[in-house]
């Protein structure tokens, strides 16, 4: 298993010991996927991104004492944020769209049945760039992939969620200049746009790297500043604290970004 950071050892040994003390059999796999699967974690900002495999598809006892489960968690461990979902080794080894909705987990919130994370993304990512915390090797679980589907999902989730979110930083540009609204916008855009041009996953850190190699100077600054935000928390800088500027140039790049991304062959 690759070495974890503090905070994530600390998060998931909560959660399975509470998990095993209150339901002992019940939790036969934890697996991490997102940032973390890329080698990516920044004390104080990234979240842990589970998928927990249970013996068996939890009842309504056993969803209100995985709600206590997690309510523990999110109390004694207000971030880093724990995010995920409940599944059985039958729905990993199935598409994620037959995955009926589960008890999922985000920012401190417990969903007894939703779909938060539950797309054809978490599946790849568990299967290429998954953490073992719990449980056979990824490599031995049976996991449902098709670059097919997911590239047809990422092309979707382009022009739908994040053309909307382009729109709406046009409206509201004002909110599209602070940092941490840059560094979501700029990196989420790009990272569907390297998995729609290159075929491959990737990190939000590389896919401003991306970003900066493909899309010329024009948008240096701006992809600068979402990376100087992402990895560091603090402005680069490169605008000198006008908001104005920034919001501009992340409205314009947001907007480059999905159309580009949505004219590429899937």
């Amino acid at each position: 298993m690759k070495a974890l950071p503090g905070p994530v050892h600390q998060v998931t040994d909560l959660f399975l010991s509470l998990a095993d003390e209150a339901m002992p059999g019940l939790v036969e796999g934890l697996y991490l996927h997102g940032s973390l699967g890329f080698g990516e974690w920044y004390d104080g900002r990234s979240d842990i991104d589970y998928v927990a495999v249970l013996a068996e598809r939890p009842g309504t006892r056993t969803v209100a004492t995985l709600r206590e489960v997690h309510d523990e968690v999110a109390t004694t461990f207000q971030r880093p944020s724990f995010d995920g979902f409940h599944v059985t080794w039958d729905d990993l080894a199935r598409p994620s769209y037959a995955c009926p909705d589960v008890p999922c987990t985000q920012a401190g919130l417990f969903h007894e049945e939703a779909r938060l994370d539950v797309h054809p993304v978490t599946w790849h990512e568990l299967a290429r760039h998954g953490i073992t915390v719990r449980g056979p090797a990824l490599s031995e679980v049976e996991i449902w992939t098709d670059d097919s589907e997911l590239r047809r999902y990422s092309r979707e989730n382009l022009g739908t969620y994040w053309r909307e979110q382009a729109d709406a930083l046009a409206r509201f540009p004002a909110e599209a200049g602070k940092p941490e609204i840059v560094a979501w916008c700029v990196l989420g855009t790009s990272r569907l746009h390297h998995l729609l041009a290159t075929g491959s996953l990737t990190s939000k850190t590389d896919a401003g790297r991306y970003a900066a190699a493909t899309f010329g100077e024009r948008w240096r600054s701006i992809v600068t500043e979402a990376l100087a935000v992402r990895v560091t928390g603090e402005t680069s800088g490169t605008y000198d604290d006008d908001a104005e500027e920034r919001a501009a140039d992340a409205i314009a790049f947001t907007d480059m970004v999905v159309t580009d991304g949505l004219a590429l062959p899937v």
